[in-house]
């Protein structure tokens, strides 16, 4: 996994960096081949904004949350990301469980048939 933290207009903190360091390695719960993760961390005036980007498996995914705490928006984005991947990881299993028969039983037709068939003639 490819882990890229960037700063914009921001210092990164010890803790905050150790934080999304921490949320991303969590992330493999979920998606097994995670190829890139990137934090992008912003800070526009009042503002602090984590934007996550993840690709895996060929998708990309993608969180953007702001807050007045550089912190809980790293907390909140992950937390957001998390869903998403989450998600994704239920429906891919539910694709592979789903079993669908590919062949009609033999027997299926055969009783309306045979039936039909042996009607008794009108007795007058």
């Amino acid at each position: 996994m490819n882990l890229e933290i960037t700063a914009r207009n921001y210092e990164i903190s010890r803790r905050v960096r150790t934080t999304a360091e921490e949320r991303a390695d969590k992330f493999t719960r979920y998606v097994s081949e995670l190829q890139n993760v990137r934090f992008t961390l912003t800070q526009e005036r009042v503002d602090n904004i984590c934007d996550i980007h993840l690709h895996a498996h060929g998708k990309d995914f993608h969180a953007k949350i702001s807050s007045d705490d550089m912190l809980s928006s790293v907390e909140k984005a992950a937390s957001s990301m998390d869903q998403q991947l989450r998600r994704y990881k239920t429906k891919r299993a539910d694709r592979r469980r789903r079993v669908e028969p590919s062949i009609p039983s033999p027997d299926v037709g055969l009783v309306d048939e045979l039936d039909s068939a042996h009607i008794p003639p009108d007795e007058e």
